[in-house]
This record gives C-alpha cells, structure tokens and sequence, in this order.
C-alpha cells in the first residue's frame, strides 16, 4: 500500500486577551474565552432600566458569563454550533420563565448579548456570529480581512441623534440614561429576535441559532487575527486611527494594553462628550482576543 498522505491541521492560539470596563462603577459586561478548539468574544447588552431577573446588578453580565462557560466547555472541534447555541438560549429563557414566575418582561428587558467565535475547520477559519461583534484578520502576504463592516456606520448615526437630543455627554454619562433617547433604544431592543427581525442574538431566543452570521477564511500562514467588541474595535470604526492590518500590526507589536491606553485617552480626554465622534457612551466596555494561526 502507498503512504497515506495526511493534511497538516491548523493550530490556533491565543497570545493575548484583555476586557476593560468602561465604568468603574458598573460590571464589565464584556467577556472572553476559548478553549482547544475555538476562541472567542462576548458583548452583554446593557440593560434598559427594568429590574434584573437572573443578576442583582447585571443579567448582560450574567448572560455574557454563562455563555462564556457554554462555549468554553461545549464548543469541540466539529460539533455544530448552531447547536450550541440553540441549547444555550433555550436555557437561558428557561432561566427567564422561573425567575419570572409567570410575569410577562417587556421584550426590551430581555437581556442580550452579541459575540463572535473563530474556529479551524478543514483549513479553513471559520467565523461565527450574531450581533455587532468583530473580527480584524491579516494573512502572512498582507491580505487583509474583517466581518461586520457595516454595523458601526448605522450605529453612529443612531448615535449621533442621540447626542445631539442630549446636548452631549456631560451631564449623561450614558445617553441611556435621558429619557427621550431611553425609549427609543427600548423600542429599538424591542425588535430584536422577533420574527422578520434582522437582528439576533444571544439570550432567550432558541431560534436566534438559525440565524448565525457563518464566513470562512483561507489567509496566508501564518495568519493573525483580532476579535473585538464594539467598544474596542471603535479605535478603527469610530475614531479612525487604524485599518485592519495596522490594527492587528499594533496588537502585536504593542500589546493590547497600551491599545487599551489610547482608546481610553481619547474617550476621556480627546472627546469626553461625544461631539467628535458621537456614541452612547464616554466609554463602552471593551475586550480584544488576539490569536494567531500556523501549520
């Protein structure tokens, strides 16, 4: 018999991850992880002004943490992850419907998170998503990939609006908090995971799972990527000062921390009222998963 010629696997590994909140004062709502087989980042909606039912101060908090443990220990090699994430929101909405005890919650006070989550399959890499979270990838030849390219321009318009029905910032240290902009981010979290919707999510809708965003990748080894929430990835979507591969080019050469260091600088000091670059937040919590793959 002839030698069997076997295809190298792929290896991915993580050489740097940091979550920062965004306020002191309030649960980091952001999380991240990976296992053997899969890396990932979680965002937590921030909750609308309801009581929580699953987390004294935080059920975007709870939610990201306890999707955080799902995918680290079920998330394999091959297994589906429509499942995974199927099984998840099934669990937490069982979760909604005993902490509840049979009352009805406003849709808007369901609590949501996005993510993003990478894994090698057959060489390739492939992408998995629901929501506004990012990934930033450079192959060894220079090219240059990402995904959700298109949610931060709706977002800052949103935004945009927002601050200026706010007069600023300063005396909202999230916009959340006004009441004419509350609303309408309650009538806009409303429509989330709704029949028809375009926006799905992790939390407690089972069905959200045959909605996954899927891309794959066959980058250049060896290949470095970036996850990122929106909070982080706003150095290149909101704040203009990267692209993809300078993004991924200072993560590494940098660290994330001192990453961490400008993006804060120009939340606190550049642009503490959001003129400049109009957002919900002076700074929204912030996580970034660097990770690299090789033969």
């Amino acid at each position: 018999m002839g030698n069997i010629r076997r295809t190298p696997m792929l290896m991915l590994r993580i050489l740097d991850l940091l979550s920062d909140p965004g306020n002191a004062a309030r649960r980091n709502e952001d999380t991240a992880g990976g296992n053997t087989s899969c890396a990932f980042v979680i965002d937590g909606a921030t909750g609308l002004g309801g009581e929580p039912l699953l987390d004294a101060t935080s059920d975007a908090a709870w939610l990201a943490t306890f999707a955080t443990q799902v995918f680290e220990a079920e998330v394999g090699l091959a297994n589906p992850i429509a499942d995974v994430v199927r099984n998840l929101n099934a669990r937490v909405r069982q979760g909604i419907v005993e902490a509840s005890a049979g009352e009805t919650i406003e849709a808007w006070a369901l609590p949501t998170a996005s993510f993003q989550l990478v894994r090698m399959e057959n060489q390739e890499l492939a992408v998995y998503g629901l929501g506004d979270c990012r990934l930033f990838l450079a192959g060894a030849d220079g090219a240059a990939f990402e995904t959700n390219e298109d949610y931060s321009k709706a977002e800052s318009e949103s935004a945009r609006r927002a601050v200026a029905q706010a007069g600023g910032l300063t005396a909202w240290r999230s916009l959340a908090e006004e009441p004419v902009v509350r609303e309408a981010l309650r009538r806009s979290r409303a429509r989330h995971n709704q029949p028809g919707g375009s926006v799905w999510t992790l939390g407690s809708a089972p069905e959200a799972a045959a909605h996954l965003s899927i891309r794959k990748f066959s980058p250049a080894l060896p290949a470095r990527g970036l996850l990122c929430t929106d909070g982080f990835s706003a150095l290149a979507d909101k704040y203009g000062r990267y692209d993809s591969a300078r993004l991924i080019q200072a993560a590494s050469e940098r660290g994330l921390a001192t990453l961490m260091s400008e993006l804060r600088r120009i939340e606190r000091e550049e642009d503490p009222d959001g003129q400049q670059y109009p957002r919900f937040k002076v700074s929204d919590d912030a996580t970034a998963l660097l990770f690299e793959i090789t033969d």
